[in-house]
């Protein structure tokens, strides 16, 4: 079925397949199609970094509220909700972040340290309680049982599954234990495992990886025998 293309949407698509063209240039060689390409798109994704903030948090939830903007007057004079004077709390961060621009003056820029030393803790912590609440429920996660009941019988599936899930924990960690020398045979064996499964982990993986990427391309593929080439065609057609 042939969409139907207005004139800003098929310039639109016009201009994302000659986009895609230049990027899939790169697999002969790179090229200054390429290169312009890829500068106008990382021109396109900083401005949009900066554009989005101030659009969906900084005017919405900040600045809109801050200055009354979300209060209507009705024509009988009441107001659809009076003022709250917590959204002056928003000043003092926003003041304490502009310390930040200090940075460009040779003379006060340890005030811009201030901000910086700020942000350093913060992201610390979080990452720090990051971690936590990532690893933890790993460990917990990682007591098995080696036989599961259910119903009065062994779940024989689940206490295998278990089971190979207990043995690839061990030996992985036994593989990355470097304390001692692991001289007796049983521990060269161990070691051997853990490094063969830590091979089947990573060819997953790998294999996960690749069918992303080509679920990519197969989605640009399309774009460009099936969208792209309609605007092609209706250009031919004016």
């Amino acid at each position: 079925m042939t969409p139907t293309l207005g004139g800003w949407e098929t310039f639109t698509i016009l201009i994302a397949g000659i986009s895609t063209l230049a990027i899939f240039s790169f697999l002969i060689k790179e090229n200054r199609f390429y290169r312009f390409f890829e500068h106008f798109y990382i021109g396109i994704a900083a401005g949009l970094g900066l554009v989005v903030p101030i659009k969906n948090y900084l005017w919405p939830q900040v600045l809109v509220p801050l200055f009354g903007l979300d209060i209507v007057r009705f024509p009988d004079g009441t107001l659809s909700h009076e003022y709250s004077y917590f959204n002056l709390l928003y000043i003092p961060p926003m003041l304490f972040g502009l310390l930040f621009y200090f940075v460009y003056s040779r003379r006060n820029s340890w005030l811009s340290k201030l901000v910086i030393g700020f942000l350093l803790g913060m992201s610390g912590g979080i990452a720090f309680k990051g971690f936590f609440n990532e690893v933890t429920p790993q460990l917990v996660g990682s007591f098995k049982p080696l036989i599961v009941f259910s119903e009065n019988h062994i779940d024989w599936m689940t206490s295998f599954s278990n089971t190979v899930f207990v043995v690839t924990l061990l030996s992985v960690m036994y593989y990355f234990f470097f304390s001692f020398k692991r001289n007796a045979q049983a521990g060269q064996k161990i070691n051997a495992t853990g490094r063969w499964l830590m091979m089947v982990c990573f060819g997953a993986f790998f294999g996960s990886t690749v069918m992303a990427r080509m679920a990519l391309l197969v989605e640009r593929l399309q774009f460009l025998l099936g969208d792209w080439a309609t605007a092609v065609r209706s250009l031919g057609g004016l």
